[in-house]
């Protein structure tokens, strides 16, 4: 990161939605260049892909001039209960615009072309909310580890444990599939964008890192042979 620039308090995780892929760029440079991580989606069904395959903070969606389609997935995501902040963005000034992407399920509409600065502002400002609303299901217990995923906290106790980004992930990903076996594709997909290129072994490497912080927590990740890895359940680490 260039020197004086400051790094995000909190990083997120953003899938950005258009069916142009300038626009796609013009999205995540801001927000790439803010610290930030970003997944490109230039469809609907690769946004429901993406959606499925790792961890997101936000989304990002541009609404063409004829939107009926975004519309209606945005409602279908709410339908689904994914609860994810949604901004929305069009190159059209019009209300009816705004109204209609708000009662789809968007949080904060934008108008295009929009100051990068504000983009940055308006999505952190979207996930300071979304932590100050954190429901108590964010909050996962086990044994002695308290993750929470509002706040992107890990605590031993209450002492807190100090991971990197894409430790954080990992550990986020293993957290909402506790006791089951996860793929290190999957695991690899949580940590990455699309663009980037991680060698095989990455997740290797962090599992290992992870495994000497949760040490002493009753938390535990396992190897699954030939697939990946298990959070286990405290039930079961013997």
């Amino acid at each position: 990161m260039p020197a004086g620039r400051k790094r995000p308090e909190s990083p997120m995780k953003t899938l950005a939605v258009s069916r142009d892929d300038l626009t796609l760029e013009r999205l995540a440079e801001p927000l790439r260049a803010a610290g930030h991580q970003v997944d490109l989606a230039a469809s609907l069904l690769a946004a429901d892909e993406a959606l499925r395959g790792g961890h997101y903070d936000a989304i990002l969606v541009d609404l063409p001039v004829q939107a009926a389609d975004e519309l209606a997935w945005l409602r279908s995501l709410r339908e689904r209960r994914i609860r994810l902040g949604v901004v929305t963005l069009s190159a059209l000034d019009a209300v009816e615009t705004r109204i209609a992407a708000v009662e789809a399920g968007a949080d904060d509409h934008l108008i295009r072309p929009v100051d990068p600065r504000e983009l940055v502002a308006r999505c952190q400002a979207l996930l300071r909310r979304q932590s100050g609303t954190a429901l108590r299901t964010d909050v996962v217990v086990c044994g002695e580890l308290v993750v929470d995923s509002r706040r992107r906290e890990v605590r031993h106790g209450s002492v807190p444990i100090d991971l990197t980004p894409r430790e954080w992930s990992i550990l986020e990903f293993l957290v909402m599939h506790a006791g089951a076996a996860v793929t290190k594709d999957r695991l690899l997909r949580a940590i990455a964008g699309w663009d980037e290129k991680l060698a095989p072994n990455a997740i290797e490497v962090y599992v290992s890192r992870l495994r000497g912080k949760l040490a002493g927590t009753g938390a535990r990740i396992s190897t699954v042979r030939g697939v990946g890895y298990r959070l286990e359940q405290p039930a079961e680490v013997a």
